[in-house]
């Protein structure tokens, strides 16, 4: 059975691969509000061990089972596949896994493409700044866009705790990319920062929306389901495993009614 490692483990199992330091939780959360205050929009993303396998195009087929959870076909098209890295080339904070496997791989695209981040943390940064109270500081403080599947359901979550969200994009699948997107273009004058919790299309997302309508843009991952229902996320000692074979029943339910 895998011991899951504690923050520090997994910081020092990460600088040691790839021989640089991280940023860690405070330094990401200061980064975001300093970009948001003097207008300079970045995007922070997460490397895990489906973005490792797409990356660097190794083990791929074992992702087949999750393809309806990650929102993309399987294997990926050339088109997606070229947007996953211009997303990745072009995004500003890096989260990087700590699992052997995940590490080489992305070490692998890296040699390949020469792509050095300019900035790493823990790809457990979203966790670490839920965990903070650091998401709920941000969405106190500025005008905030939430996209993603779970994303209505935050939204409502939130206002029932006074917290009022200026644009909800529901984002399911790599279909709806484009849609989500014009959404967020057509109404950016309403929001400061985006909180994005879709999948590997949400990869892609951030860095777009850094990058042509000057919005920071945060790939939040689970954290979205953490908001949208806080007790029940508490509830669970290995709640993103809990919550993602619950978005695969829901997902494969809905596709079965067509």
């Amino acid at each position: 059975m895998y011991i899951m490692l504690s923050s520090r483990q997994r910081v020092r199992t990460i600088e040691k691969h790839f021989g640089r330091k991280t940023a860690g939780p405070v330094g990401v959360y200061k980064a975001i509000r300093r970009s948001i205050d003097r207008h300079k929009a970045i995007s922070v993303i997460r490397l895990g061990d489906v973005m490792a396998k797409l990356l660097s195009g190794r083990n791929v087929k074992s992702l087949n089972y999750v393809s309806d959870f990650l929102g993309i076909p399987l294997p990926p098209p050339k088109k997606l596949r070229m947007e996953l890295v211009q997303a990745v080339r072009s995004s500003n904070i890096v989260g990087l896994s700590h699992y052997e496997s995940s590490m080489k791989y992305i070490s692998l695209f890296m040699k390949r493409s020469g792509w050095r981040p300019p900035v790493i943390v823990d790809s457990f940064i979203n966790d670490q700044l839920y965990e903070r109270g650091m998401i709920h500081r941000l969405l106190r403080s500025y005008k905030v866009a939430l996209v993603g599947r779970a994303a209505p359901a935050a939204a409502k979550e939130l206002r029932r705790h006074g917290i009022r969200v200026a644009l909800t994009v529901p984002l399911d699948n790599y279909g709806g990319l484009a849609a989500a997107y014009r959404t967020l273009a057509r109404h950016k004058g309403s929001y400061q920062l985006v909180l994005v919790g879709a999948s590997v299309p949400g990869r892609i997302l951030c860095p777009r929306i850094a990058r042509r309508l000057g919005r920071t843009a945060i790939e939040i991952g689970h954290m979205m389901d953490a908001l949208a229902q806080p007790r029940s996320w508490g509830k669970h000692k290995d709640s993103r495993r809990v919550f993602k074979f619950r978005w695969m029943r829901k997902i494969r339910a809905r596709r079965k009614r067509r």
